[in-house]
């Protein structure tokens, strides 16, 4: 596989991937993060959630472009901040017509006291700040740390697959969602500054919508292919 061919299937795979999540299974019920004490956090490590709720007027089409400005501008810099803090992680996007909505969410696995100092950090962002005084982020949940509640690789993949998939998939889905933020924040960089920030993400998100139309069908299905051998794959829609 050339290696320009496996980046593009990294990119455009995660896109795929969000497209499929509409119809997973429906999220867990939110809550806000503990106020616990560092002292009080349980042991061990757990998958947690940070979700950011985006506006989407009634029979509008979901604002996609605030995903990718909110994993440019507030997740990226949190994430390298604490990376250290995190073994595994990914995103998850979803806008269905449901209680939810569209939903934008950063998945991490880590300690307790780690995703402590992740939420503390991202909670505070002044570009989330701004999305939510501009009615953009309408609401920002994070998990309650004061139980692990999702302690095991697999359990935030779908329970549908057969559980070597579940623990496995936790490794791929992580390596596209690397290399969709990395593609993110470098064609954000290329934009003119003197746009504002949401048409600065709204020229990202029709570039990145370009290379999964243009390239999609060779850089994902082609070499995922190749990596299984060629074997024909059900596909539902």
């Amino acid at each position: 596989m050339h290696r320009a061919g496996g980046w593009l299937f990294m990119l455009s795979l995660s896109i795929f991937l969000s497209a499929c999540t509409l119809v997973a299974k429906t999220p867990e019920p939110l809550t806000q993060k503990s106020s616990a004490a560092d002292d009080a956090l349980p042991v061990g490590e757990g998958w947690w959630y940070a979700r950011f709720f985006i506006d989407r007027p009634e029979g509008e089409s979901p604002q996609w472009h605030i995903d990718t400005l909110l994993a440019g501008e507030v997740v990226a810099p949190v994430f390298e901040h604490h990376y250290r803090d995190i073994l595994i992680w990914r995103f998850h996007r979803r806008a269905a017509d449901d209680d939810y909505g569209h939903v934008f969410s950063f998945i991490f696995y880590s300690t307790a006291e780690g995703a402590q100092r992740v939420y503390n950090e991202l909670g505070v962002h002044p570009a989330l700040a701004q999305l939510r005084r501009d009615g953009l982020v309408t609401r920002v949940a994070f998990d309650d740390l004061g139980s692990i509640m999702r302690p095991a690789i697999e359990d935030t993949s779908d329970e549908n697959w057969l559980p070597v998939v579940q623990q496995a998939w936790p490794a791929m889905i992580m390596g596209a969602s690397r290399m969709w933020l990395e593609i993110v924040t470098s064609l954000a960089a290329d934009q003119p500054e003197e746009l504002g920030l949401v048409d600065r993400y709204l020229a990202v998100n029709d570039e990145v919508s370009r290379i999964w139309r243009e390239q999609g069908q060779h850089a994902v299905l082609h070499h995922l292919s190749a990596i299984y051998g060629y074997e024909p794959l059900l596909i539902r829609y």
